[in-house]
This record gives C-alpha cells, sequence and structure tokens, in this order.
C-alpha cells in the first residue's frame, strides 16, 4: 500500500483514475478540517491566459486522518530551454519524521513547460519510496511527437511516440490552471506518464465553499473537479478523486480526497500561499 503513497500525493493535481456517474451538484458535507457546500452553478471568473512567474504552495497530507506529511508544488521561474521559453516547475512529496520510519518517501519532479504553447518539453522524477529508486528523464519533441526516456538508475533507454501537444502529471495540473472552465462541462487532453500516454478527462461538477483552518477563517468559493483517464481507450479504474480548486482567476489547487484501494484514503489541503 505505502508503495502508491506517493502517486496518491500527485496524482490530486490532475490525474486521479475514476469512473463517474452523470454530472450533478454536491451536497453540504463535513470532512475534517475543512467544510464544503454548494453554491451556484456559475463561474464569474475567467481565468489567466497565464501563469504566475513565481509561486510555492505547501500542503498537508493526512492518511486517514493521521498526517504523514507534506507536498509542496512551485512555479520556479522563467529559463530558455532549447531556444523555447519555460516554466520550471517542481513538485515534492516528503513525509514527517515520524511517518518515514514506518515508510520514507522523498519524491520530487521537475518540468519544463512552453510558455507559450503550455505543453511538456522535458520531465525529470526523483522518487525515493522506501527501498523503491528512480531518476529519470523523459525529453519530448513536440514537433515530431516523440518522446526519449533515460532511466539513471539501470541505464535503460525507451523512444516512443506521444499525441500532439501532450503534457507530463506536473504540467498537465498546471495547464488545467488556464483553461476557460464551464460548470456541467469537462476539459480532456494527453497526458504521459510512466512512458505511456493517458487520455485524461476532468469533469467540472459544481461549485462549492471551501473553508482551510490553515489559511485563515473565511471561506473560498472553489470548482469541484472529478477525473478519470483512459488507457489505449479503455477506462483506468484505480482509485476516486475530488479535487478542489479556487473559482478565482487563480484557479489555486486547494483540496482533494483520494480514495484508493482498501484503507488508502488522502486527504490533502493547502495550508500556505508563497
Amino acid at each position: 500500500m505505502f508503495k502508491y503513497m506517493s502517486c496518491l500525493m500527485i496524482i490530486f493535481l490532475l490525474c486521479g483514475c475514476a469512473g463517474l456517474p452523470g454530472v450533478k451538484n454536491i451536497e453540504v458535507f463535513d470532512e475534517g478540517d475543512f467544510v464544503a457546500g454548494g453554491l451556484q452553478d456559475t463561474i464569474n471568473a475567467a481565468a489567466y491566459s497565464r501563469l504566475p512567474d513565481y509561486e510555492k504552495l505547501t500542503f498537508e497530507v493526512r492518511w486517514l486522518g493521521l498526517r504523514i506529511g507534506t507536498l509542496t508544488t512551485s512555479i520556479m521561474g522563467i529559463k530558455n530551454y532549447n531556444g523555447r521559453d519555460v516554466y520550471i516547475l517542481e513538485a515534492a512529496m516528503k513525509t514527517d519524521d515520524f511517518f518515514s520510519k514506518i515508510y520514507k518517501i522523498e519524491d520530487r519532479f521537475i518540468s519544463y513547460m512552453d510558455v507559450e504553447k503550455l505543453y511538456t518539453l522535458r520531465h525529470e522524477v526523483y522518487r525515493r519510496d522506501g527501498k523503491y529508486k528512480k531518476d529519470a528523464i523523459t525529453e519530448f519533441d513536440q514537433a515530431n511527437h516523440k518522446a526519449y526516456f533515460k532511466n539513471f538508475i539501470d541505464n535503460s533507454e525507451k523512444a516512443f511516440d506521444i499525441p500532439s501537444g501532450v503534457h507530463d502529471i506536473l504540467s498537465g495540473s498546471y495547464y488545467f490552471r488556464v483553461l476557460e472552465l464551464k460548470l456541467g462541462g469537462g476539459v480532456e487532453y494527453y497526458v504521459c506518464n510512466n512512458e505511456s500516454n493517458y487520455h485524461f478527462y476532468g469533469f467540472v461538477r459544481s461549485k462549492a465553499t471551501i473553508k482551510l483552518p490553515a489559511l485563515a477563517k473565511e471561506k473560498r468559493e472553489a470548482i469541484l473537479l472529478e477525473p478519470y483517464a483512459k488507457l489505449k481507450g479503455k477506462k483506468v479504474d484505480k482509485g476516486r478523486v475530488s479535487a478542489y480548486f479556487s473559482a478565482d482567476k487563480r484557479r489555486l489547487p486547494l483540496m482533494a480526497i483520494v480514495k484508493g484501494p482498501i484503507f488508502t484514503e488522502v486527504t490533502i489541503s493547502l495550508v500556505k500561499i508563497e
């Protein structure tokens, strides 16, 4: 179970894989440290057309109510990469000292996202999950629809085809934040993960009010997104994600509940904005 914990941490940013019934409004409910309730089904604020140059978000991660660590996501500025201006994106998951004695996770993901085209050009993975290790880089040739993967642990390499405009899991989560959304509608695009191309679908179910005690006491308007994915035309069904993004122009990820196999329920909530 713990082997998949870091994947659950990052999955709420984008690609929770769950089948969904018809789109409908949520009911008022209480989930421990946050409260959400129904709101009118309108989105008044259009998303920004580009990302901020710098941003750092810190999330608290709980497993079955027990705090196990933190997840940070960052936009670390813009640089030139192979003649293109790119956002440098980073996500890092680290377990707390206590939980690390049971199962230590120290993972880092880095993406180079084209500022103009808003797709990925490079994705780096540095994972330490218990005894599992992975240091790998994937280069994306978007013009020729090819990706080139290299694992620096076992020196394996792989070239494979990619769809036009494909994202990695990290660039895809930021891409969602600049899209125009319509309640009751959805978004779709391709995401490359573990050298496979997933067709990602995100359904915008409704709006809600979210109260996160760590971010003062005011309530925030949020958009409820429920995603799923297909691989080679077949639905991937390994869990269920409910993710809440702010309904303002920033589309900040505020909170998520990730439900997986037995004894796997992870709650991720935003605690700090920098």
